[in-house]
C-alpha cells in the first residue's frame, strides 16, 4: 500500500510542479479520497491530505521569494513606507483568528492525537487550499475550479445512481438509501447540495453568454452541466437526505429573488431579509425547537401529506426527535460549567464528554397519540418497548451553531458565524461590480445558504471533504474580491 502511495505522490508532485492549476483541480475532483488512509512515522494521513500538502509545498518552493518579500513588507510597514501597494488576502483576519481559536481548542482537549488530527484535517489543510486557490487562479481561470467541482459532482452522483440500479454495491444497513463513494447516505447530500447551487449558477451564466438556442443545445458544456445538475439532485433524492434537499430549495428561492430584483434596487431588501431570517433561524434553531415548539403537540390535518410536512418542519419525526435529544444533552454539558460554556469541550472531545450523561434512547410517538405522554408512564412494558428508539452518541450535536460551540467554544462559534456572514456581505457588494461573473457570485451565495440551512440538523463542516469544499467556495469569492481590489488600486494609481 505504501509503495503505491509513494508512486502516486511522485506522479502528483510532478504534475504540481509542471501544472499547479491542474494539480489543484485534480485535488478537488479527488475530495472523496480522504477515505484512503495510511500512516507515516506513526502520523495518520489521507490521500487527500497528501495531495494538499504536496500542492502547497510546490507552490511555496516556486514562490518562496515573493512570499518572503511579502512577509518583509508586512514587517517593515509596506505601503506606509512608500513601497508598492500590497493587497491583503481576503478574509485574512478571520483565518488568523480561526487558527488561534482552533489551537486553543486543541489545548482544551489536552493536545490529544485526535484533537491534533481534527485541527490538521478540518482547519489547517483546508486553509492551505484556500491560499492556493486565491494565488493560483484568477477571474479568467476560475472556470477551471467550476469544471473541477462539476466533474466531482458527476463522479459522486454517478456512483450513487449505479448503486440504486444495482451495478455497484451499497451498504446493506442503509438500503434502499444510497451512499455513493461514501459509507453513509448523508455524506452525499453534504457534498452535493452546495455544488448544485454552484453548477446552477454556472448553467445560468452559460445561457446568458450564449443567446443562440442551437448553440446551447449542441454545446457540450451546456449539456454536461445540465446532466450533472439532474444527476446530483437525483443522488440527493436517492440518498433520502431531506436536510440537503430543503437547503437546496431554500437557497434556490433566495437566489431566484436576488436575480429578479437585480434591476429593481428598491426590492433588494426582500432577499436580504430572507437571508437574515435564515441565518437567525440556523443560529437559534436549537433554542426554537427545544423551548418554543411544544413537545408532544401535533398539527392534525385530514390529509397525511400535510401531517408529514408539518412533522418534518417542526422536527417531530423520528430523525427530528433524535436531533432534539442530542441538543438537550449538548446544552446540558455546555451549561454544566462556565469553562464549558466559554471554551467549549475541545476538539474531538464531544463524545467523551457526553457519554456520562447520555440517555440511551427516547420514546417516540409514531402513532401521533394525543395521550402518548400519559401512556408511556402508566402503560405496560410492552407498550414502552414498542415506542422505544435507541439513540447513539454521535461525533457532533448536528446543529450548525452547537457544532462549532462544542469544538471551538463560544468565541469560535461566533467567529464562524461571522465567516459565514462576511462572504455573503462581500458577495452583495460584488454583484453590481462584477457583472460578467454575477451568476457565479450568486452561486456562492446560494452554496453558503445551503450549508447554513442544512446545518440546522446536520454537520456541514466537520468532515474532511466538506471543510475543504467550504474553503474552495470562499476561495472562489476571494478571487473576485481580489480582482475588485486590483481594479481599485489601478484606478487609484491612474488618478495619481
Amino acid at each position: 500500500m505504501l509503495y503505491i502511495i509513494f508512486i502516486f505522490s511522485l506522479i502528483y508532485a510532478a504534475l504540481a510542479w509542471r501544472r499547479l492549476d491542474w494539480a489543484i483541480m485534480a485535488m478537488i475532483i479527488g475530495l472523496p479520497l480522504y477515505q484512503i488512509r495510511f500512516s507515516f512515522t506513526n502520523i495518520p494521513f489521507t490521500v487527500l491530505e497528501l495531495m494538499i500538502l504536496i500542492a502547497f509545498t510546490v507552490w511555496a518552493i516556486k514562490n518562496h521569494q515573493k512570499i518572503f518579500k511579502n512577509f518583509k513588507l508586512s514587517a517593515r510597514g509596506g505601503p506606509a513606507l512608500g513601497w508598492k501597494i500590497k493587497i491583503r488576502y481576503p478574509f485574512d483576519t478571520e483565518i488568523f483568528l480561526l487558527l488561534i481559536i482552533s489551537w486553543i481548542a486543541i489545548a482544551i482537549a489536552g493536545f490529544s492525537d485526535s484533537a491534533l488530527g481534527i485541527w490538521k484535517a478540518y482547519f489547517f489543510e483546508p486553509i492551505l487550499v484556500y491560499i492556493l486557490i486565491v494565488n493560483v487562479f484568477n477571474k479568467h481561470s476560475v472556470n477551471k475550479l467550476i469544471w473541477s467541482l462539476t466533474i466531482l459532482s458527476f463522479g459522486v452522483s454517478l456512483s450513487a445512481i449505479l448503486q440504486r440500479i444495482g451495478f455497484l454495491a451499497s451498504p446493506e444497513n442503509f438500503w434502499p438509501r444510497v451512499t455513493g463513494p461514501f459509507t453513509y447516505p448523508n455524506a452525499l447530500g453534504l457534498l452535493l447540495s452546495p455544488l448544485v447551487l454552484i453548477m446552477t449558477a454556472w448553467f445560468m451564466q452559460t445561457i446568458s453568454i450564449n443567446k443562440n438556442l442551437k448553440f446551447k443545445i449542441l454545446n457540450f458544456k451546456f449539456l454536461f452541466i445540465t446532466t450533472v445538475i439532474l444527476m446530483s439532485v437525483s443522488a440527493i433524492a436517492l440518498a433520502q437526505n431531506e436536510g440537503a434537499a430543503f437547503g437546496v430549495i431554500v437557497a434556490m428561492i433566495i437566489v431566484g429573488f436576488l436575480l429578479r430584483v437585480q434591476k429593481k434596487p428598491n426590492l433588494k431588501w426582500l432577499p436580504i431579509s430572507l437571508i437574515v431570517f435564515v441565518l437567525g433561524g440556523a443560529l437559534f434553531s436549537s433554542i426554537f425547537f427545544l423551548q418554543i415548539v411544544p413537545e408532544y403537540k401535533y398539527f392534525n390535518f385530514d390529509k397525511k401529506i400535510f401531517n408529514y410536512i408539518t412533522d418534518k418542519a417542526m422536527l417531530k419525526d423520528i430523525s427530528g426527535e433524535i436531533r432534539k435529544q442530542q441538543w438537550r444533552e449538548t446544552w446540558q454539558v455546555l451549561t454544566a460549567s462556565p469553562k464549558n460554556f466559554i471554551f467549549g469541550l475541545g476538539l474531538s472531545n464531544y463524545q467523551k464528554t457526553i457519554k456520562p450523561i447520555h440517555q440511551e434512547g427516547i420514546f417516540f410517538n409514531f402513532e401521533r397519540d394525543k395521550k402518548f405522554r400519559t401512556k408511556i408512564v402508566w402503560f405496560n412494558e410492552e407498550y414502552k418497548a414498542k415506542h422505544w428508539q435507541p439513540v447513539e452518541i454521535y461525533m457532533y450535536p448536528h446543529n450548525f451553531f452547537l457544532n462549532f460551540w462544542v469544538e471551538l467554544g463560544l468565541l469560535g462559534a461566533l467567529l464562524f458565524v461571522w465567516i459565514i456572514i462576511k462572504p455573503l456581505a462581500v458577495s452583495f457588494k460584488l454583484l453590481d461590480k462584477s457583472r460578467e461573473n454575477r451568476h457565479l457570485i450568486l452561486g456562492v451565495i446560494g452554496a453558503v445558504i445551503v450549508i447554513v440551512v442544512h446545518g440546522i440538523v446536520d454537520v456541514p463542516y466537520f468532515k474532511n471533504d466538506i471543510s475543504v469544499l467550504f474553503w474552495v467556495i470562499v476561495g472562489i469569492l476571494g478571487i473576485f474580491q481580489l480582482e475588485n481590489k486590483s481594479k481599485n488600486v489601478l484606478r487609484f494609481n491612474n488618478e495619481k
